[in-house]
């Protein structure tokens, strides 16, 4: 019987072509991202509809990247990854509660409960904040929370932690590998942040999302121009941050990945590396969108280098950054 649980917060994905359409039912039912008129009555009506007239098209996205995203895998070695490094400090289990996608939320809370812990600890894997992320997962684990009784057992809340040193220098050591593996650190090019994109309302409403995602940038520029080996190669280069994943014709946060590399592309930057920042785990906006869609527009416009960052994924320096943030959110 663990004493402590460590419940990680991700999105989810689906885990077979098959399961694309009801995954993409669970994230347009979501009122806490799509806020439509009369939401308690036509928000999943509305969400079945427009799962239904994308699935076709996201499936085939998918079956291009394996037929089934990878995000599940990524955060289960996460999860074991965490796991080992917590239990010298806390007689622990980590569990996995995806919002959109098995395993769900309440299915991880379940299970945590049957398995007797006496106090909970919940780690999004966002690391910076929206209300569309991190925002989404707690309120949907407290709708658990009430559902299942309110439990009477102290639950820590880890809302972000876009500059924590050891996030940043896993983001650093991505970077580093990939400029030395295609030997661009001699060459001229560019380096593109890459966020997730978020409609404008989220932030005049108050979302610290675009402040968060800037001060992970700011950090991880700052330690690439002062402690790594190359920092004069990183003190000259161009960079840039932009957004991807956009969906309808409301305003979203810009500038758009696409315009940037077509900026840089008119500027005469024939080397491109794209930093995949907001997402901790490979899957299809990495994947997909990035590796294969804004791989094909940076060709299209005379890109010669296009080196797309891998994620985090199993890194062992994130996994001690998550070790240490928990510890840290304990200590507090």
């Amino acid at each position: 019987m663990p004493e402590q649980g460590v419940l990680l917060l991700n999105l989810g994905g689906p885990d077979s072509l098959q399961a694309v359409e009801p995954f993409l039912r669970n994230l347009f039912a979501d009122p806490d991202i799509w806020r439509v008129p009369l939401g308690r009555l036509w928000q999943r009506p509305l969400a079945r509809a427009i799962a239904k007239a994308r699935a076709r098209d996201v499936a085939r996205r998918y079956a291009l990247i394996g037929g089934r995203s990878p995000l599940l895998m990524w955060t289960q070695r996460q999860a074991e990854l965490l796991e080992q490094r917590l239990r010298p400090h806390l007689d622990c289990r980590v569990y996995i509660g995806m919002r959109y996608w098995h395993p769900l939320i309440e299915e991880a809370v379940r299970t945590a409960l049957e398995d007797g812990v006496r106090a909970l600890t919940l780690l999004p894997l966002y690391p910076q904040f929206s209300f569309a992320t991190t925002g989404s997962s707690l309120n949907e684990f407290h709708r658990v929370w009430r559902k299942l009784g309110s439990p009477s057992i102290p639950v820590v809340t880890i809302r972000s932690y876009p500059d924590h040193p050891l996030y940043v220098r896993a983001v650093v050591e991505r970077i580093e590998e990939a400029t030395g593996r295609h030997n661009l650190r001699e060459a001229s090019w560019a380096l593109i942040f890459s966020a997730h994109g978020l409609p404008v309302r989220f932030i005049k409403d108050g979302d610290p999302y675009l402040e968060e995602t800037k001060r992970s940038v700011e950090a991880v520029l700052r330690d690439l121009r002062t402690r790594s080996e190359h920092r004069e190669v990183y003190a000259r280069v161009p960079t840039a941050l932009a957004f991807q994943s956009r969906v309808g014709p409301i305003r979203w946060l810009e500038p758009s990945t696409v315009e940037v590399v077509k900026q840089f592309a008119r500027e005469g930057v024939r080397h491109l590396v794209l930093v995949p920042i907001s997402f901790v785990s490979d899957h299809i906006e990495t994947l997909y969108e990035l590796g294969h869609e804004v791989r094909e527009v940076a060709r299209a416009h005379g890109i010669r280098t296009f080196v797309l960052v891998e994620a985090l994924n199993d890194s062992e320096t994130f996994a001690e950054a998550l070790k240490e943030i928990v510890l840290e959110a304990h200590r507090a």
